[in-house]
């Protein structure tokens, strides 16, 4: 009874043939949207998302190329002999040298995870694979928030020490020890989340035309947590660059002072202006 009022009224819809491309469509879009793409090719992402992908090398990609392994090459280099440096100089061995060779670290790393990139960039992102392309991009994604963590956990230390008079903080190297695995835990998180399932992989309308296989809440997320952890950062080091340089003002109108008060203001102001630059030009 059923099928026969279907039959009836089935005309007054439209064409059969229209009805059937109908339903093909949505079949189809219905598989897109609950279809995984583990299998498919990095090209497909990037046609998916309108996302240029290179197909030759040209002149241009080769300095860009070239330059890149350079610069990266340099980072490398340089942060290794600051992690060198505090390692071997007993000077250097109080938390917040222990937290800028941290720091260090992560610049290595970052050094090392876009050198890698400029290994697997331009035409040679074709022959990645959906795994190798989330590595490439989990390994970046870890050291740009390794840095950004570091930056902010160097801020407090500084903070806590101006505000106490203090040029080495008492924090144990035990606590020291504690705040860089929290560090490196949590940036290992935040760039292996895609790898583990924050993807568009099965969500192919949510991919980002940035990154194209990661989804867009994801590169949201991961943005405005880098962001709010570098807002934190700047207004820590800003407050500190304030009162400082108020503090080293009154000091040097009152010269009868204690000269080892102003000493320790002068090296804490110094300590803030290096920090601080370097996170502005990282």
């Amino acid at each position: 009874m059923y099928h026969c009022y279907f039959k009836q009224t089935l005309p007054l819809i439209g064409p059969p043939q229209e009805i059937e491309d109908i339903n093909r469509e949505s079949t189809t879009a219905i598989m897109d949207e609950e279809q995984c793409y583990y299998n498919e090719t990095i090209a497909f992402f990037y046609n998916r998302s309108g996302k240029y992908l290179a197909t030759d090398w040209n002149t241009v990609s080769r300095l860009v190329m070239g330059l890149g392994i350079t610069v990266c090459i340099f980072i490398m280099l340089a942060n290794l002999l600051v992690m060198i440096a505090i390692y071997v100089n007993r000077r250097f061995h109080f938390p917040i040298y222990y937290l800028m060779a941290n720091l260090a670290a992560a610049d290595f790393f970052a050094g090392l995870a876009y050198f890698y990139l400029m290994f697997n960039t331009g035409p040679n992102t074709r022959r990645l694979t959906v795994s190798t392309w989330l590595l490439r991009q989990g390994l970046i994604d870890t050291s740009l928030t390794a840095s950004v963590a570091n930056l902010l956990a160097i801020a407090i230390e500084r903070h806590i020490t101006v505000f106490r008079m203090q040029l080495h903080t008492r924090m144990s190297n035990r606590r020291v020890v504690v705040v860089i695995v929290i560090i490196w835990t949590m940036s290992i998180v935040m760039g292996a989340i895609p790898s583990v399932g924050w993807n568009c992989i099965c969500s192919i309308k949510s991919c980002s035309n940035m990154a194209p296989l990661y989804s867009n809440s994801y590169l949201i997320f991961w943005a405005v947590f880098n962001l709010v952890t570098f807002v934190v950062m700047v207004t820590l080091y800003a407050h500190i660059f304030v009162y400082v340089r108020q503090r080293t003002m009154r000091m040097s109108r009152h010269s009868s002072g204690p000269r080892r008060n102003r000493d320790t203001m002068m090296s804490l102001l110094k300590t803030v202006v290096i920090v601080l630059g370097k996170g502005a030009i990282y």
